[in-house]
């Protein structure tokens, strides 16, 4: 193979497929539309001449890009700082892990905390009575929150029923539980919660939309939206519901569970879902969901974020000891590392990542400190 820095000689290296939801990805001559110029790139080029000295990538490294690099949620997941120093793990050790934090995984304690917040909007829709609604949440574990509070707010700002809500809040329900349902995690192979429902094909689409690193769990989010019934119910809120589809499409779809903020999110929706009707949308910061402690306190995300590039590139410089989990310096480890940190840097610029550690930090911060 050429391994003189070139279109051809790039595209054919194992660099290339590192550069999953980055401006790279377009590829060589489309990078530059999305703001950055691939071919002029000096630190992309380094990494380049970095792999052509090695000769061979052995097998450990080239499962470390594809797992866990390549796919690196550019959200940030709502496990951050975990889905990266995993990856510093696994670079310190040699080994990929069997288990992938990333894209599409949640653990028990988040899919509960979700499951309490649905059944109180399958209460509201159900019309059940506050009182005894708030009487089942009393006999579970309160996960140290006054769910009679929570379930008040959700009631008092979803209002009065009417077609148009309950249509909302029937599909928002619905795409919650398959969430529960769908996100994996190293004990739950999607076998595990809300088995007392069909939601549509758990295996997600492997083939086309990937697995993030945890074949053969393919991405789900498509499946669910193939239903008969989850079709129906869109096309009546499209042809009915005022601005039906946007609610739709671009909010209660997209309440991904292992997203930093999803609790911060559907705080928003059920607003804007109480909203209907009215001539405005209610106050978006009134904390109906006491969620603060789920999503990130910036000034922490940001304060352990800037130490940590800090240590990538104190190793890269020769520090074995800036950086505890990746050991020894080696070349194989050396590029990697130097892949790492500059996919970091480029999620910064380029993805909602840079929202939650300050390239350009947006919405309400929260309490949860690293």
């Amino acid at each position: 193979m050429e391994n003189k820095w070139s279109k051809d000689a790039y595209e054919a290296s194992i660099s290339a497929g590192c550069w999953g939801a980055t401006p790279y990805d377009a590829g060589w001559e489309k990078s530059q539309k999305l703001g950055e110029d691939l071919p002029s790139s000096l630190e992309l080029r380094a990494i380049f001449e970095e792999e052509m000295a090695l000769g061979a990538v052995p097998d450990w490294a080239k499962e470390i890009i594809t797992r866990m690099i390549s796919p690196l949620p550019m959200c940030g997941h709502y496990k951050f700082p975990f889905p990266i120093l995993q990856i510093c793990e696994a670079i310190g050790k040699e080994e990929c892990p069997e288990f992938i934090c990333g894209c599409y995984t949640a653990d028990s304690d988040r899919k509960i905390l979700m499951s309490y917040y649905v059944y109180c909007l399958d209460a509201w829709l159900k019309d059940a009575p506050l009182g005894i609604a708030v009487a089942e949440l009393a006999m579970r574990d309160s996960l140290g929150k006054d769910w009679s509070e929570i379930i008040t707010a959700i009631y008092k700002t979803l209002g009065a029923h009417t077609e148009h809500k309950d249509l909302l809040i029937k599909r928002l329900v619905h795409r919650l539980r398959w969430w529960i349902k769908t996100l994996i995690w190293f004990d739950d192979k999607r076998n595990k919660y809300m088995m007392d429902v069909y939601s549509g094909d758990i295996r997600g689409n492997e083939a086309e939309y990937s697995a993030y690193g945890n074949s053969p769990f393919g991405d789900p989010y498509f499946a669910e939206l193939k239903l008969p019934e989850i079709q129906r119910l869109s096309e009546q809120i499209c042809e009915t519901v005022p601005n039906g589809r946007k609610l739709l499409e671009d909010k209660i779809q997209t309440t991904w569970l292992c997203a930093p903020k999803v609790f911060r999110y559907l705080e928003k929706i059920i607003l804007e879902i109480g909203s209907v009707g009215l001539n405005s949308i209610q106050n978006g910061d009134v904390p109906i969901l006491q969620c603060e402690d789920t999503y990130p306190n910036f000034i922490s995300y940001q304060k352990w974020y800037s130490s940590f590039m800090q240590s990538l590139t104190d190793w890269l410089d020769g520090d074995p000891q800036a950086s505890g989990e990746l050991g020894n310096m080696t070349p194989i480890k050396h590029w990697l590392v130097r892949i790492l940190r500059h996919k970091l840097q480029l999620y910064e610029k380029h993805d909602p990542f840079g929202n939650m550690i300050g390239a350009q930090l947006s919405g309400k911060s929260g309490s949860r400190i690293i």
